[in-house]
């Protein structure tokens, strides 16, 4: 994208109303198979050693203390889910972003409602999956 973009969504409110009239959901079940074959595959050892070694896997603080294998797994899994939904979305926020941070110019929190939802959506799946598959596992 050139510097138009800028031009097409000058302000959050503009790139609000087009997400509002564009954004496909992303579910916990769109990225369930991911997370659960990579839970599987690492047999379930998903966090920093220090932490599992301690043994107190909590709900409260085990998004803090995933390996760093672990969160990459996730984010790519949720990130191809959601560019699968919303490829036009995707692209334009960070098109928006990037020219903001390339150029100087532009406000690049145009797009915030982009990294809000896709970081709610992270929390939320991951405790979703928390629940599913790791409060209740025994080592």
């Amino acid at each position: 994208m050139d510097n138009d973009i800028f031009s097409q969504f000058p302000d959050r409110e503009t790139f609000d109303k087009y997400w509002n009239e564009n954004y496909v959901p992303v579910t916990y079940e769109d990225v369930a198979v991911v997370f659960r074959d990579f839970v599987k595959s690492a047999e379930g050892h998903i966090y920093l050693s220090d932490y599992e070694e301690k043994g107190c896997i909590s709900k409260e603080d085990f998004k803090d203390n995933l390996s760093q294998e672990a969160q990459f797994a996730f984010q790519d899994g949720l990130t191809e889910v959601f560019y699968d939904k919303n490829p036009e979305l995707y692209e334009t926020a960070f098109a928006l972003f990037e020219e903001a941070q390339m150029t100087g110019q532009g406000d690049a929190s145009v797009a915030q409602t982009f990294h809000e939802t896709f970081n709610g959506l992270y929390a939320e799946f991951l405790d979703t999956l928390f629940e599913e598959m790791l409060s209740n596992r025994e080592d």
